[in-house]
């Protein structure tokens, strides 16, 4: 077995997107469970990834995992593969170093009944026809959860209790992320309508499948199905 550890100054949240990313297997775009990577001649299959672990399994298999300590991250990454896991680390050191300062994008993950809403996208043409969680962009001055409570209202029409975070913030292009947070819709608000968007649905984990998702939210359909109680795989 051989591993190699590295402590990082940036934030758990910030070195845990590099974790969904390609850029740090020598690629690029997002890197999500079931998705396939090529290292030295290994084919790797992404097992599972969230706020602190990363697995891929092959003929032989990769674990990365984090801990947070009074110093910064502690990455620590295995394997039995001839796989060069300093260059993987000293990337995803440069990553996280980028995705600490970069844009945040919210998601809702907004929960009723062991199903979460999920919208179609209208446009733009790449996009259109994909699903996606509520959200948006979080403007200047305003906090995550008041960016959520905005976007909510202005996509769906409808008031939501914003709670806490969901799997591991998602690497987008450009150095931002997508950050998604646990939602209840709130007492006494209307039903959910797609006022820019194609329409919307209520899936519980066992529908997931049944829906084309936009990359950055595929990522996250492991910790979906664990926040509804009915874990996937």
């Amino acid at each position: 077995m051989t591993r190699h550890k590295a402590l990082l100054d940036a934030p758990l949240r910030a070195v845990s997107a590099t974790l969904t990313e390609r850029e740090p297997f020598g690629g690029t775009g997002v890197l999500a469970p079931g998705d396939e990577i090529s290292l030295a001649h290994h084919r790797f299959l992404v097992e599972d990834v969230d706020l602190a672990w990363l697995a891929l399994v092959g003929g032989a298999r990769l674990t990365i995992g984090l801990a947070t300590t009074p110093d910064g991250v502690l990455v620590t990454a295995e394997t039995s593969a001839p796989v060069p896991l300093r260059g993987i680390v000293d990337t995803m050191a440069a990553r996280a170093a980028a995705k600490a300062g970069g844009e945040v994008i919210v998601g809702a993950a907004i929960v009723r009944d062991g199903a979460v809403l999920a919208q179609q996208r209208a446009y733009p043409p790449s996009a259109a026809g994909k699903w996606e969680l509520p959200g948006g962009r979080v403007e200047d001055g305003e906090s995550d959860r008041d960016a959520l409570v905005r976007e909510c209202v202005e996509e769906l029409g409808v008031p939501v209790v914003v709670g806490e975070t969901v799997g591991p913030d998602v690497a987008l292009p450009g150095d931002r992320v997508l950050r998604v947070h646990r939602a209840a819709l709130a007492t006494s608000a209307p039903q959910p309508h797609p006022h820019d968007h194609q329409a919307l649905r209520w899936l519980t984990p066992d529908q997931f499948g049944q829906v084309s998702w936009l990359p950055a939210d595929r990522v996250l359909l492991p910790a979906l199905g664990r926040l509804l109680g009915r874990p996937l795989g």
